[in-house]
């Protein structure tokens, strides 16, 4: 007999009773580079990431030569103009895609395995072949410097470029922001040198998911092994933070309509005992649809389509940030309104309703970040990047399953202090 599904019957939600998060096989390229398979034979798409470590916003010898040079190294190569190399890739249905981070960059592939003998090799030649051609560096800049010019007229990109500026300083590595003159400064000389330096002969790391065994390892060294890895003089950089001498700043916009607002503070770094804590009291607060900042400002009061917050980890920083655009005639009301719920975390236990809700809500999202090869890929690239191991995520989730009200509670009275926040209101 077929049973009925009672839909209006909500399934049963488990705790999370133990984490074993699979390890990757390991394999040294002849050249010493180190490569992370997470084999999976049922997966007959590849993604092949290299992940540069030098090749970081932080590492840019001038603002956005990091950014350009990531993002066009895809482009053409000595070998293929633009056009040539989008064919060939797209002939395999193939991808690239690259991405330029605060710490580090990455050029990965996507391609079917079976048609790897062809698409590894295109990877290899933007790799190590990259060229930047003057045309196509025109265009790009060209698309870069509107882009900037449309984004400087909105009060959320004004507010992004300046919270941090306030928190880090402005010349510390997260604080850095460009500027209009900065675009007409790009030289493809520029690009070249980091290309070769960051890229071609820097130190780096492959990092793999999907079907992957011997044979693709042979191709792989074959094409890679013999790359002659650097060791580069990198100018020092300066950490040291120097956060603005005003924690209250407005930012006068007149014509705008809406105010985007920031408030926020220098975060904690992972190595703190409190931070697993900090990232799971941001959730009650902002962190999901159903937060207390939601549920208040967005559900209740009508002032928004949507608020955060956030505790986000840089490698060698973090950063505490609660972020939000409202009508301009009602952004001080929101003020008060944030400010109310964070006496509230203080001074209030947080009920055992919502502390369930919330704690299933995490780990469910802890379950989802694991879940396939792919995935289980950018959380080890994240572990291995920052220098940590999978007792980052068991310590996580440990916490998670076991902090209580009055943990929270504490956590609040310890960092909620607004009186410790930076302030930055944008608009009229």
């Amino acid at each position: 007999m077929t049973e009925i599904l009672k839909r209006h019957i909500a399934p049963e939600i488990n705790s999370i009773e133990s984490v074993n998060i699979p390890s990757p096989k390991t394999y040294v390229l002849s050249n010493g580079t180190e490569v992370y398979v997470f084999e999976d034979n049922d997966q007959e798409l590849l993604k092949i990431d290299f992940v540069f470590e030098d090749a970081g916003a932080t590492n840019s010898p001038k603002p956005l030569v990091a950014s350009v040079t990531n993002a066009m190294i895809t482009d053409s190569t000595t070998n293929y103009n633009s056009k040539e190399l989008a064919d060939k890739i797209d002939y395999y249905g193939a991808a690239f895609e690259a991405k330029s981070m605060k710490d580090y960059s990455s050029v990965a592939l996507y391609t079917l395995n079976k048609f790897l003998d062809n698409t590894l090799p295109l990877l290899q030649d933007v790799i190590l072949n990259a060229n930047y051609e003057q045309n196509d560096l025109d265009i790009h800049m060209a698309r870069r410097k509107q882009d900037f010019m449309v984004n400087i007229t909105k009060v959320d990109f004004i507010a992004r470029q300046n919270f941090t500026k306030l928190l880090f300083g402005e010349n510390h590595p997260y604080g850095k922001s460009s500027s209009i003159e900065d675009y007409d400064a790009i030289k493809r000389e520029d690009l070249l040198n980091f290309h070769n330096e960051r890229y071609k002969e820097g130190k780096h790391k492959i990092f793999i998911a999907g079907r992957f065994g011997d044979k693709e390892i042979a191709l792989l060294d074959s094409l890679f092994g013999e790359m002659e890895v650097k060791e580069i003089s990198i100018s020092e950089v300066n950490w040291t933070i120097e956060p603005a001498t005003n924690k209250y700043n407005f930012i006068k916009k007149d014509s705008a309509v809406q105010n985007a607002i920031r408030l926020g503070f220098v975060g904690l770094k992972r190595n703190h005992k409190d931070f697993n804590g900090l990232r799971i009291l941001t959730t009650f607060l902002g962190g999901y649809f159903g937060s207390r900042l939601m549920n208040n400002i967005r559900e209740d009061k009508g002032y928004t389509y949507g608020i955060g917050s956030a505790h986000s980890a840089f490698a060698n920083e973090s950063v505490f940030f609660i972020a939000t655009e409202v009508k301009s005639e009602v952004a001080d009301d929101t003020l008060k309104e944030i400010k109310k719920e964070l006496l509230l975390l203080q001074n209030e236990l947080i009920s055992d309703d919502e502390l369930t809700t919330v704690i299933n809500y995490l780990q469910g999202s802890f379950q989802r970040q694991f879940d396939g090869s792919f995935a289980l890929l950018e959380r080890f690239i994240g572990t291995i990047m920052n220098d940590l191991d999978y007792s980052y995520y068991y310590k996580y989730i440990e916490e998670v399953k076991s902090i209580d009200a009055k943990r929270l509670q504490e956590l609040a009275k310890k960092y909620f202090n607004i009186e410790d926040f930076y302030l930055l209101n944008v608009g009229n």
